[in-house]
């Protein structure tokens, strides 16, 4: 049942994301689930609001992650987004991810280029962060909506913005001889938006990346909008996903693709490792 679904998502009901402890179990009914606690994703206004506060045990923002409950491998996915790229050190992120296998596709946004948006990719874990480009949406990201589009095939990794072509990959170009394998994402993966604080990291790295520190005041709140989401599945069976060790990548870790359980507790704040 959690296969893909070819849906398009409006924000327009409560039940379009709710925290994960209240899931029963149903995709159909839930299309995207917050795995943290305390839960900073609700809907609002027609939107998916992912928001950061100020965490002063960890002297940081603690954010959010909202991840879909229908798996996805092969298809097309349009998210509609305002970014949080308001201040320094905040980091947005729209991705399509294999936690179990490390593959990922990512749009990502830092606070220090908010007329900026990144885009990457990885295959088994392997973190390549010179695969990283930079495309300039001609405006900030945080004052305007804009539509960001993954289109992933077998042979091809398209981004776009707005319908316009930013970036492509070959599978065929990403081959390996050392290895005799493409370093291409193929594993069953899960859509997913997050908000998190990487300019007060700790990590140089990814401090710099963001930029830093990200400030913060007793009212402070930064806030991604999603407006909508819409997902043409195209596949969802051809590589079935093989497990190696689990990654903690990301700050925020996502459900893996074996089914989600019903109720499941949610997810504390894992801090971003040092990687950039």
């Amino acid at each position: 049942p959690e296969a893909c679904a070819t849906q398009t998502v409006n924000f327009d009901s409560a039940a379009d994301a709710i925290p994960i402890k209240s899931y029963m179990g149903n995709p159909a009914t839930n299309a995207f689930l917050s795995v943290f606690e305390p839960n900073h994703a609700l809907v609002a206004n027609n939107n998916l609001a992912l928001q950061m506060t100020y965490d002063p045990a960890q002297k940081k923002g603690f954010g959010a992650t909202v991840s879909a409950s229908h798996t996805f491998q092969y298809g097309r996915v349009t998210a509609r987004v305002k970014t949080a790229s308001i201040a320094p050190g905040v980091v947005s992120a729209f991705i399509v991810r294999n936690d179990q296998t490390g593959d990922e596709i990512d749009f990502e946004w830092v606070g220090k280029s908010p007329n900026e948006v990144q885009t990457n990719f990885y295959f088994n874990n392997v973190l390549d962060y010179t695969k990283m480009v930079p495309y300039n949406v001609g405006g900030n990201t945080a004052a305007d909506y804009h539509d960001y589009t993954i289109d992933w095939s077998e042979n091809a990794l398209v981004w776009l913005v707005d319908g316009k072509v930013i970036r492509t990959v070959n599978r065929k170009d990403t081959f390996n001889p050392a290895t005799n394998t493409y370093a291409y994402p193929t594993s069953k993966s899960r859509i997913a938006f997050s908000i998190w604080d990487g300019g007060n990291s700790g990590a140089q790295g990814t401090q710099e990346w963001s930029g830093y520190p990200t400030p913060w005041g007793a009212n402070t709140m930064y806030q991604m909008l999603v407006d909508s989401v819409q997902i043409s599945c195209g596949g969802d069976s051809t590589h079935p996903s093989s497990p190696p060790p689990a990654s903690s990548v990301y700050p925020t870790a996502l459900p893996s693709t074996s089914p989600i359980v019903p109720s499941q507790p949610p997810q504390k704040c894992i801090p971003r490792p040092t990687y950039y």
